[in-house]
């Protein structure tokens, strides 16, 4: 008889209209006659739930010999390899302790060397990555490992996905905004290039989860100050939408993060990713296939996946994240849901840790052509979120009209102008 799966809600089976098959009565039901639909002659349901389990965990100096996870964990019986994609950056700044770290483990490594970064999230290396597996051989229940930014996470979990219609895969994020973004969700996959609309992003994935993440904080230490900042982006909406203690947090620290590139002795780096991980996981995790779409984490990614994709010059993905996010701030004050004076506190806030919130892109004819994207993608309703009330309060908004949109495009420009003179003033 076929196992049902464990935690399974069953519908009973006059709430189906059907009978159980007694060889897998939890799972496969034979249909009764439909009076409705005569041309149906037969049908069955089969029904099963997909269990899901993957563990986050943070990590201190995972590189060193002494901490087997990233040699050992998961490793097939009687076998010492690693099949590992890796950020060519990364490479080039950790090749050395990496592969000495796998020759004390007496593991033999295989790289598969890509480019991070946005413009390089195509097909095209998900099919490098497929030629690497099957010359690599990989088994049915081996582990990718995948060390890296966002980019390439999302790469390797879409060609895990796709290789011999699943294998499994482990992040090892080796970004602030990998750390605290991509590692913690479970979707994957690459921007499509159309021969007439241009780059879409995430056009091509998948929900996949990893078997696990594995984070450690000490990659942060060799990231530059705009992609320190650039991860700032995604703490901050969570920040806005969900915890004022994370809010206080960036407002009172983050300068000091960012300068100490979260390696200073006190809590405070800690607590920021702890909070920023279980923020997400807490939003993910009853939510895992966005069955619901009403999702206050889609803050900050209305505007932004138009604005990633057009502008010039180019923004990162934190960086648009947070553009989108004041737009939003400014959306809501014209609402009338949050006060002037809270208004300008999370404009001083995002400004003083040096986070961007305007573009010259955000002309009128991009933010509507994201308010329509974001209508497609949420099923025909907007369904933005926005600050409502105070710090980590929400609510969303289905309407957003041109007026709305010209009128914050107003808004930040007089702000953005009101900065500059007092910046040249001082």
């Amino acid at each position: 008889m076929a196992p049902a799966a464990a935690g399974v809600v069953l519908k009973t089976c006059q709430q189906r209209n059907a009978r159980p098959l007694p060889s897998a009565p939890q799972n496969v039901f034979v249909h009764h006659s439909d009076a409705h639909n005569t041309s149906k002659l037969h049908a069955w349901t089969n029904y099963y739930e997909l269990p899901i389990d993957y563990t986050v965990e943070i990590h201190h100096n995972i590189l060193s010999p002494q901490n087997p996870t990233l040699a050992k964990r998961f490793m097939p019986p009687g076998y010492k390899r690693r099949f590992v994609v890796i950020d060519r950056t990364v490479h080039s700044l950790y090749a050395h302790p990496i592969l000495n770290y796998f020759n004390q483990h007496n593991v033999q490594p295989h790289f598969v060397i890509l480019d991070g970064e946005e413009v390089n999230k195509r097909f095209a290396a998900v099919e490098t990555i497929f030629n690497h597996l099957c010359e690599f051989g990989l088994l049915r229940r081996e582990p990718i490992i995948a060390i890296g930014g966002g980019c390439l996470l999302d790469i390797v979990g879409f060609a895990a996905s796709c290789y011999r219609r699943g294998v499994p895969y482990i992040r090892v994020p080796t970004t602030l905004l990998a750390i605290v973004d991509a590692s913690v969700g479970v979707k994957c996959g690459v921007d499509w290039q159309h021969p007439t609309m241009g780059p879409l992003k995430n056009r091509m994935g998948s929900f996949y989860p990893p078997m696990a993440a594995w984070l450690d904080k000490s990659f942060i230490s060799t990231q530059d100050h705009r992609n320190l900042v650039n991860g700032m982006g995604e703490i901050m909406k969570l920040a806005l939408v969900r915890s004022p203690e994370l809010f206080r947090l960036l407002e009172q620290h983050g300068p000091q993060l960012i300068a100490t590139r979260f390696q200073s002795n006190d809590a405070v780096p800690h607590r920021v990713i702890e909070l920023s991980i279980q923020i997400m996981l807490e939003e993910l995790g009853p939510n895992l296939w966005e069955y619901r779409l009403e999702r206050c984490v889609d803050y900050g990614h209305t505007f932004s996946k138009i604005l990633e994709m057009v502008a010039n010059p180019p923004v990162m993905h934190g960086e648009a994240v947070n553009i989108d996010g004041f737009l939003c701030i400014l959306l809501a004050h014209r609402k009338g849901w949050i006060s002037t004076q809270l208004r300008d506190r999370v404009f001083s806030a995002m400004k003083n840790i040096g986070l961007p919130t305007w573009h010259p892109a955000c002309d009128l004819k991009v933010l509507t052509k994201a308010i329509a994207d974001g209508v497609e993608h949420r099923h025909g309703k907007l369904r933005m979120p926005l600050v409502k009330g105070n710090i980590g309060s929400y609510g969303f908004v289905n309407e957003c009209s041109e007026d709305d949109l010209k009128h914050v495009i107003a808004q930040a420009h007089q702000l953005h102008q009101v900065v500059s003179v007092k910046e040249i003033s001082m």
